[in-house]
């Protein structure tokens, strides 16, 4: 069956393979090369099993020829992390003003018509095992058609029924794909930072062919059946300044009643734009405010109307559309002057009822400035200005990464503390507030944030009328009841999945640990290294003292390097296949010894839902290349 003639057409180029960013060795001399290379691409795919056992292979034989093996990864190239450390010519400190026609950004990824094989390799990588498949098998043979030779260059998917998933079918993802430009140029933009190496990429297309590409889409959108067609997004950037944003939006907003969340730089929030908007509820928005300077906001984002952004905040709370604020604190003057307008963008979202503010950490990797751009002073500043900021305004303001601010100021970690309540929440009308630390819920005793978390969302998700509920507070036990008829505006039961509650992060379930145990248990390592991150690491090692399961195991916390991102990129979930294996080597050179069995948190590698890194590469190749034994933990990834 072929595509419909209505359809967009997914196309591959196989010469994307051969790239000067996917270059591998297609060069067969023989038959035993070639299934070599058919082999080690399926297993990059899939895991072999005996019964209900996963089954390791490193090598095999050939039926005509059983006395010699041929091994499949003693070859493997170790591509360093580090061959993309030449950042482009620019300094983050000398950027100036672009014009309009330049605030665009430049797509990365193939020209008009093809989607990207190294986006495949992420999110579907059985397209890039098919063209790894026909260009090796292209060394050997030549195609015919009708007598004559063929050839081919490309490829196309004939049935897109066949690429139908099961997937949560979230709507915004619609229309992420025809967020490809950006009316602002943030001098902090995290996507002029980004590697080249990065499998997120989108091809540069026309925007007839975007709009094309999301209406196939949406008719293999099946949200009552949570199916969907395969995803390719790229990064995104704007999506209300598309041709057919408007025109989309309707048409999924049919498919699906489903809340749909929306980040945008709020330069396109006429008052025309949040009445139409209105009508397509239930929204949520994410407003990259930054600042209620227009001045200031101007020099940040470089946006031509930098007063509509700021002016949204109230004909959204007039329309009743519920958002939130994001501010990436700045310091393009001096820190004192960055925190004043940061205090000063928070108080102004408490007017306006915003539902809470997020503070993202200033950040920016090796391609973005050759210079160290910010030190340690700049973040333990926020953060405490942000913790002030917190006895001052109703409105919850949140810092990320949360556990930034945990590890300076808890001495114990992954407490149930409230730092903030919702406004129009059921917690907002009972009387909870910031700082106060749960101890019961309807008669469970609370002694963690999960735990705490997870009871507050089932209960939400429940016909309950009334919740018990004690805290402690300034050390004195009080008891609360949350009426949850009681709510009004800027709370929504759909978004505050906690009944308003705001804590400090996600926080880290002691079911994990569990995970540890069964993985060491199995494998029977004496010798154990777990790579997790600076900032992660002083949670796991007090959860490992308190643990029962894990006192007697010789367990070493250690965190690599993040080379490939650079800068001050720290978050685990950013490390890559070769951030590991370079920590790893690096390990075996320095100490000596050969850790028995290395556990590394699934997080890094749950995004693209097929084990890989952001750059494509299965997390499977940090054991081939090493030598040492690799098991992943399952866990959630951490968004806070």
């Amino acid at each position: 069956m072929k595509a419909e003639p209505d359809e967009y057409v997914f196309r591959y180029k196989i010469s994307e393979l051969n790239s000067e960013s996917n270059k591998e060795n297609t060069s067969f001399i023989s038959r035993e090369t070639l299934l070599r290379t058919h082999l080690k691409n399926i297993l990059n795919v899939l895991v072999p099993c005996n019964g209900n056992s996963e089954v390791k292979i490193d090598g095999f034989k050939l039926l005509n020829n059983r006395s010699e093996i041929y091994r499949l990864f003693e070859e493997e190239e170790d591509i360093s992390a580090v061959a993309s450390e030449s950042p482009p010519d620019y300094d983050a400190k000398k950027l100036v003003p672009k014009s309009e026609k330049e605030i665009l950004p430049k797509k990365r990824g193939l020209n008009s018509g093809f989607q990207s094989l190294k986006n495949a390799s992420f999110y579907e990588p059985v397209i890039e095992y098919m063209a790894k498949q026909l260009d090796s098998m292209l060394e050997l043979v030549e195609l015919e058609s009708n007598g004559k030779k063929t050839a081919i260059d490309a490829f196309r998917l004939k049935d897109l029924s066949h690429w139908v998933e099961g997937a949560p079918c979230d709507p915004a993802d619609m229309l992420s794909y025809l967020a490809t430009k950006c009316n602002c140029s943030c001098v902090f933009c995290y996507n002029k930072g980004c590697p080249p190496e990065l499998a997120l990429v989108s091809p540069s297309r026309s925007p007839e062919e975007e709009y094309k590409e999301a209406q196939t889409r949406l008719k293999y959108y099946y949200p009552a059946q949570n199916r969907n067609l395969f995803p390719s997004l790229g990064t995104c950037f704007e999506t209300s300044i598309h041709p057919n944003f408007k025109d989309l939006l309707t048409k999924v907003r049919e498919k699906s009643g489903r809340i749909i969340r929306m980040a945008t730089n709020g330069d396109s929030l006429t008052k025309d734009m949040v009445n139409y908007l209105s009508e397509k509820g239930p929204l949520h928005l994410d407003i990259a405010l930054h600042s209620s300077s227009p001045e200031r906001r101007k020099r940040l984002m470089r946006g031509k109307n930098p007063e509509n952004g700021i002016n949204s905040l109230f004909l959204l709370k007039n329309a009743g559309i519920v958002y939130d604020v994001v501010i990436v604190p700045w310091p393009e003057d001096s820190v004192y002057e960055m925190l004043d307008d940061l205090e000063q963008t928070v108080a102004y979202a408490d007017k306006n009822n915003c539902r809470l503010v997020q503070i993202s950490l200033p950040g920016y990797a090796k391609h973005f400035s050759r210079e160290d751009l910010l030190d340690d002073f700049c973040w333990e500043t926020i953060t405490a200005r942000v913790r002030d900021i917190r006895t001052r305004y109703a409105v919850p303001a949140i810092l990320r990464p949360a556990i930034y601010e945990e590890g300076l100021y808890c001495k114990q970690k992954n407490l149930p503390e409230i730092i903030g309540v919702v406004k129009g929440s059921p917690s907002f009308y009972s009387g909870l507030k910031s700082n106060d630390v749960i101890t019961n819920i309807s008669g469970n005793i609370i002694k963690s944030r999960p735990q705490a978390r997870n009871l507050l969302s089932i209960i939400q998700k429940s016909e309950i009328e009334t919740v018990p509920i004690e805290v402690l507070r300034d050390n004195v036990k009080l008891d609360l009841t949350l009426d949850m008829k009681k709510k009004s505006y800027p709370y929504s039961k759909e978004i505050d999945t906690h009944l308003g509650l705001i804590f400090m992060g996600t926080g880290l379930k002691k079911g994990y640990l569990e995970g540890i145990f069964d993985i060491i248990e199995g494998k029977k390592g004496d010798n154990i290294l777990f790579l997790s991150s600076f900032l992660m690491k002083p949670l796991l090692e007090q959860l490992l003292k308190e643990s029962p399961y894990l006192k007697s195991n010789n367990i070493k916390i250690e965190v690599p390097q993040n080379r490939f991102f650079g800068g001050n990129i720290c978050m685990g979930d950013l490390l890559v296949v070769q951030d590991y294996i370079d920590y790893i080597k690096d390990c075996k050179r320095s100490s000596g010894i050969n850790p028995d069995l290395v556990i590394i948190p699934s997080s890094p590698f749950n995004l693209s839902g097929w084990g890989r890194d952001l750059t494509g590469r299965v997390y499977l190749d940090i054991e081939r290349v090493t030598g040492v034994p690799v098991e992943l933990l399952e866990c959630e990834t951490i968004y806070d």
